[in-house]
Protein backbone atom coordinates (compact mmCIF):
# COMPACT_ATOMS: atom_id res chain seq x y z
CA UNK A 1 0.00 0.00 0.00
CA UNK A 2 1.63 3.51 -0.91
CA UNK A 3 1.18 6.44 1.41
CA UNK A 4 -2.03 8.60 0.75
CA UNK A 5 -0.86 11.23 -1.26
CA UNK A 6 -2.37 14.95 -0.55
CA UNK A 7 -5.90 15.01 -2.24
CA UNK A 8 -6.77 19.01 -0.89
CA UNK A 9 -4.49 21.65 0.37
CA UNK A 10 -6.19 25.08 1.32
CA UNK A 11 -4.95 28.47 -0.84
CA UNK A 12 -1.77 29.95 0.11
CA UNK A 13 -2.11 33.49 1.14
CA UNK A 14 0.84 35.93 -0.48
CA UNK A 15 3.32 35.98 1.95
CA UNK A 16 2.52 32.96 4.21
CA UNK A 17 3.94 29.47 4.08
CA UNK A 18 3.08 26.98 1.99
CA UNK A 19 0.10 25.10 1.44
CA UNK A 20 -1.00 22.41 4.44
CA UNK A 21 -2.86 19.09 3.71
CA UNK A 22 -6.59 19.17 4.94
CA UNK A 23 -7.51 16.47 7.51
CA UNK A 24 -9.04 13.56 6.38
CA UNK A 25 -12.38 15.24 8.04
CA UNK A 26 -12.03 18.11 5.73
CA UNK A 27 -11.68 16.21 2.84
CA UNK A 28 -14.85 14.31 3.68
CA UNK A 29 -16.70 17.37 4.20
CA UNK A 30 -15.59 18.86 1.39
CA UNK A 31 -16.19 16.13 -0.89
CA UNK A 32 -19.60 16.01 0.45
CA UNK A 33 -20.62 19.58 0.37
CA UNK A 34 -19.06 20.00 -3.16
CA UNK A 35 -21.29 17.23 -4.55
CA UNK A 36 -24.01 18.36 -2.86
CA UNK A 37 -23.55 22.30 -3.96
CA UNK A 38 -23.02 20.94 -8.13
CA UNK A 39 -25.93 18.65 -7.78
CA UNK A 40 -28.02 22.12 -5.82
CA UNK A 41 -26.77 24.45 -8.54
CA UNK A 42 -28.94 22.85 -11.23
CA UNK A 43 -25.33 22.11 -13.42
CA UNK A 44 -25.02 19.14 -12.95
CA UNK A 45 -26.46 15.60 -11.65
CA UNK A 46 -26.19 12.42 -9.10
CA UNK A 47 -22.78 11.28 -11.59
CA UNK A 48 -21.09 14.06 -12.49
CA UNK A 49 -21.81 15.96 -9.10
CA UNK A 50 -19.93 12.73 -7.40
CA UNK A 51 -16.85 12.37 -10.23
CA UNK A 52 -16.72 16.25 -10.62
CA UNK A 53 -16.10 16.86 -6.75
CA UNK A 54 -13.52 14.05 -6.70
CA UNK A 55 -11.94 15.41 -9.70
CA UNK A 56 -11.78 18.62 -7.74
CA UNK A 57 -9.86 17.37 -4.71
CA UNK A 58 -8.70 14.40 -5.31
CA UNK A 59 -6.54 14.89 -8.65
CA UNK A 60 -6.86 18.60 -9.99
CA UNK A 61 -3.24 17.77 -10.77
CA UNK A 62 -3.78 15.12 -13.27
CA UNK A 63 -7.10 15.73 -14.35
CA UNK A 64 -9.89 18.41 -15.64
CA UNK A 65 -12.71 18.36 -13.47
CA UNK A 66 -15.08 19.66 -16.97
CA UNK A 67 -13.24 16.48 -18.86
CA UNK A 68 -13.83 13.98 -15.88
CA UNK A 69 -17.74 15.75 -15.79
CA UNK A 70 -18.49 14.95 -19.11
CA UNK A 71 -17.65 11.36 -19.32
CA UNK A 72 -20.09 11.01 -16.18
CA UNK A 73 -22.67 12.48 -18.10
CA UNK A 74 -24.43 9.62 -19.83
CA UNK A 75 -24.37 7.85 -15.88
CA UNK A 76 -27.36 10.70 -14.44
CA UNK A 77 -30.57 9.36 -14.01
CA UNK A 78 -29.33 5.39 -13.88
CA UNK A 79 -28.14 5.71 -17.15
CA UNK A 80 -29.29 8.60 -19.35
CA UNK A 81 -32.60 8.92 -17.55
CA UNK A 82 -33.22 5.48 -18.36
CA UNK A 83 -33.58 5.07 -14.78
CA UNK A 84 -31.80 1.62 -14.21
CA UNK A 85 -28.29 1.82 -12.04
CA UNK A 86 -28.50 4.65 -9.73
CA UNK A 87 -26.13 7.24 -11.12
CA UNK A 88 -24.51 7.74 -7.26
CA UNK A 89 -23.65 3.88 -7.42
CA UNK A 90 -21.76 4.53 -11.41
CA UNK A 91 -20.69 8.17 -10.21
CA UNK A 92 -19.11 6.58 -6.52
CA UNK A 93 -17.30 3.80 -9.31
CA UNK A 94 -15.72 6.09 -11.75
CA UNK A 95 -15.00 8.52 -8.97
CA UNK A 96 -12.94 4.75 -7.45
CA UNK A 97 -11.58 4.72 -10.97
CA UNK A 98 -10.39 8.44 -10.72
CA UNK A 99 -8.12 8.47 -8.13
CA UNK A 100 -7.21 4.45 -7.51
CA UNK A 101 -7.84 2.97 -10.92
CA UNK A 102 -4.89 1.53 -12.78
CA UNK A 103 -3.03 3.77 -15.92
CA UNK A 104 0.15 1.19 -16.78
CA UNK A 105 -0.82 -2.40 -18.27
CA UNK A 106 -0.03 -5.28 -15.56
CA UNK A 107 -0.33 -2.79 -12.47
CA UNK A 108 -2.54 -5.67 -10.19
CA UNK A 109 -1.69 -3.61 -7.19
CA UNK A 110 -4.33 -0.74 -8.22
CA UNK A 111 -6.84 -2.91 -10.28
CA UNK A 112 -7.25 -4.91 -6.97
CA UNK A 113 -7.36 -1.47 -4.79
CA UNK A 114 -10.33 -0.63 -7.11
CA UNK A 115 -12.44 -3.26 -7.30
CA UNK A 116 -11.93 -3.49 -3.11
CA UNK A 117 -13.44 -0.14 -3.28
CA UNK A 118 -15.99 -0.26 -5.24
CA UNK A 119 -17.08 -3.84 -3.45
CA UNK A 120 -17.14 -1.81 -0.15
CA UNK A 121 -19.03 0.95 -1.82
CA UNK A 122 -21.75 -0.92 -3.29
CA UNK A 123 -22.07 -3.25 -0.38
CA UNK A 124 -22.15 0.29 1.70
CA UNK A 125 -24.74 1.44 -1.12
CA UNK A 126 -27.13 -1.69 -0.73
CA UNK A 127 -26.65 -0.99 3.10
CA UNK A 128 -27.78 2.69 2.89
CA UNK A 129 -30.12 2.46 -0.20
CA UNK A 130 -31.84 -1.20 -0.57
CA UNK A 131 -30.99 -1.17 -4.19
CA UNK A 132 -29.17 0.00 -7.09
CA UNK A 133 -32.12 1.30 -8.88
CA UNK A 134 -32.52 4.31 -9.71
CA UNK A 135 -36.66 4.13 -10.43
CA UNK A 136 -36.77 2.29 -7.21
CA UNK A 137 -35.05 4.91 -5.33
CA UNK A 138 -37.06 7.88 -7.38
CA UNK A 139 -40.46 6.27 -6.72
CA UNK A 140 -39.71 5.42 -2.58
CA UNK A 141 -39.11 9.06 -3.02
CA UNK A 142 -41.01 10.27 -5.03
CA UNK A 143 -44.16 8.39 -2.55
CA UNK A 144 -42.67 10.51 0.28
CA UNK A 145 -43.04 13.74 -2.20
CA UNK A 146 -39.09 14.67 -1.61
CA UNK A 147 -37.55 12.87 -5.08
CA UNK A 148 -35.13 15.57 -5.61
CA UNK A 149 -34.42 16.49 -2.17
CA UNK A 150 -33.83 12.93 -1.15
CA UNK A 151 -31.35 12.22 -4.25
CA UNK A 152 -29.31 15.50 -3.77
CA UNK A 153 -29.01 14.46 -0.06
CA UNK A 154 -28.13 10.80 -0.54
CA UNK A 155 -25.56 12.06 -3.03
CA UNK A 156 -23.87 14.37 -0.58
CA UNK A 157 -24.00 11.33 2.20
CA UNK A 158 -22.82 8.87 -0.40
CA UNK A 159 -20.04 10.73 -1.64
CA UNK A 160 -18.31 11.45 1.82
CA UNK A 161 -18.68 8.11 2.58
CA UNK A 162 -16.70 7.13 -0.38
CA UNK A 163 -14.24 9.76 0.56
CA UNK A 164 -13.81 8.30 4.05
CA UNK A 165 -13.42 4.84 2.42
CA UNK A 166 -10.81 5.89 0.18
CA UNK A 167 -8.99 7.65 2.59
CA UNK A 168 -9.33 5.14 5.17
CA UNK A 169 -8.31 2.42 2.73
CA UNK A 170 -5.89 4.60 0.77
CA UNK A 171 -5.23 4.81 -2.53
CA UNK A 172 -2.93 4.14 -5.78
CA UNK A 173 -1.60 6.78 -7.96
CA UNK A 174 1.65 5.69 -9.82
CA UNK A 175 4.05 7.85 -10.66
CA UNK A 176 2.47 10.34 -8.60
CA UNK A 177 3.90 9.86 -5.25
CA UNK A 178 7.05 13.19 -5.53
CA UNK A 179 4.07 15.60 -6.46
CA UNK A 180 3.07 15.56 -2.61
Amino acid sequence: MHDTPTPAETPTPVGESPPTRLSDAEIVQRIGLLARQHYDDGQFSCAEAIVRAFAEVFTPHRFDPATITRLATPFNGGFSELQLTCGMLTGGMLAIGLVAGRDQPGDEEAKEQAYTLTQIYHQRFMEELGTTSCKELLTRWKEQGTSKALCKAHTQRMSAQLAELILRIGFHELGDEADF
